[in-house]
């Protein structure tokens, strides 16, 4: 399981494309080689691309609007993109809220997640969604996410596994349960102050690492990113930094 991190960490450091080929620069010199593309501001993808390619990085997935891959110009345009950045996984971050969070909403969004997922199939790609927790939310007494899985076999699962937690579910077991599914696994650690749950860097939180992480490796998740929302101890920078070494120090990163 290749680890790297996930730019929406950074995502302040990335709204203009002097910045973001700083940021990329300044990820490569920490040891980074592989990377998720969220939140960046306008930049042309060639340039983009090229960075890339001159650093020897490599992209496993991109996060996308829901009107770029429901627009048909605007996906063809988005699937060209993928493929000048070597990426083969387009992702979606999160259920529009043009459809509710009810049992029909999800029919709705299912059907026409299944229709994406045959549309960047005929292009050599393939689609997947990276969750929160609503898709843990029960419906006739099933999972919205456990739908998803039974009703979009070619869906792949970005698994956030902060969210997975706050959904009340078992990270390690979802790892389980979706063998097969996930192409990404979100790093992402869970602190509590109190009353209140934060994000928090690898370590730093109450995820059992020991446990996720061979689940991942057994399993054959090919990719995992770092990622952190905000709450950070220190800089962006220096949070993924920190994430690194704790799972460097346990000899998770390969």
């Amino acid at each position: 399981m290749k680890i790297g991190a996930q730019l929406y960490t950074i995502r302040d450091f990335c709204k203009v494309p002097h910045d973001i080929e700083s940021s990329l620069r300044r990820i490569k010199a920490m040891g980074f080689n592989l990377i998720q593309i969220s939140s960046f501001g306008p930049c042309d993808v060639d340039l983009l691309a090229g960075w890339i390619k001159e650093l020897e990085m490599e992209v496993c997935v991109t996060h996308n609007s829901w009107g770029r891959l429901t627009e048909p110009a605007e996906l063809k345009k988005l699937i060209d993109e993928n493929k000048k950045l070597g990426c083969s996984h387009i992702g979606l971050g999160m259920k529009p809220g043009i459809f509710p969070d009810s049992y029909h909403g999800y029919t709705g969004f299912i059907r026409k997640a299944n229709e994406i997922c045959k549309q960047v199939q005929d292009e050599g790609l393939s689609f997947g969604y990276h969750n929160h927790e609503i898709e843990f939310q029960k419906f006739g007494g099933v999972r919205a996410i456990d739908r998803m899985m039974a009703e979009c076999p070619d869906l792949y699962f970005i698994l956030d596994l902060f969210w997975v937690q706050a959904g009340g579910a078992s990270p390690a077991a979802y790892v389980e349960k979706m063998k097969g599914r996930i192409k990404v696994l979100h790093l992402k650690d869970y602190r509590v102050i109190g009353q209140t749950r934060q994000f928090a860097e690898i370590g730093e939180g109450n995820l059992d690492w020991d446990d996720i992480i061979p689940r991942g490796e057994k399993n054959g998740i090919p990719y995992a990113v770092i990622e952190q929302d905000s709450d950070f101890l220190v800089d962006p920078f220096e949070s993924l930094a920190l994430s690194r070494k704790f799972l460097m120090d346990k000899g998770y990163w390969k």
